[in-house]
């Protein structure tokens, strides 16, 4: 991506919001103050190898990156997602091998991550992916102040 292309396309936002001023305005400001939560939470859940927890925010924070026209980091968000959710399955598989009795978070884990036929064990995908979007977001958080100014 070089220096002049844009991260953000407010056109989503401007056609959800009937192009309300207002209404664009406040839903950039409280994608800006979420931020902090999904950077946060990326970081901090990917360091620990909390695989529920960073799937968990990867998981809301895509709509809200989409939401800004952020396609690329959407992308990004739902990969991490889905690498996160192998990874539980991995974890969970290994439990069952073991004849481990999987609790009820497990069990509940397991149904929601079952299907999943993408993992990243291996941390081959997961740190890249989780580089570009604390890289990304930033950038695009300055883009978002400007373009408030030219609502």
């Amino acid at each position: 991506m070089n220096s002049n292309t844009k991260i953000i396309d407010l056109s989503y936002l401007k056609e959800m919001s009937g192009n309300n001023k207002d209404i664009m305005v406040e839903m950039v400001e409280i994608f800006i103050e979420q931020n902090p939560e999904f950077t946060e939470g990326i970081s901090s859940h990917f360091e620990n190898r909390q695989w529920t927890e960073l799937g968990a925010v990867a998981h809301k924070a895509k709509s809200s990156v989409r939401i800004m026209g952020m396609d690329e980091l959407g992308d990004c968000l739902e990969n991490i997602e889905h690498y996160s959710k192998g990874n539980q399955k991995i974890e969970l598989q290994q439990k069952i091998e073991d004849r481990h009795k999987l609790n009820d978070e497990d069990l509940r884990i397991w149904n929601n991550v079952r299907n999943e036929e993408v993992n990243d064990i291996d941390l081959k995908f997961i740190p890249q992916l989780v580089s570009y979007f604390l890289n990304q977001s930033p950038i695009a958080i300055t883009e978002l102040k400007r373009a408030i100014l030219e609502i």
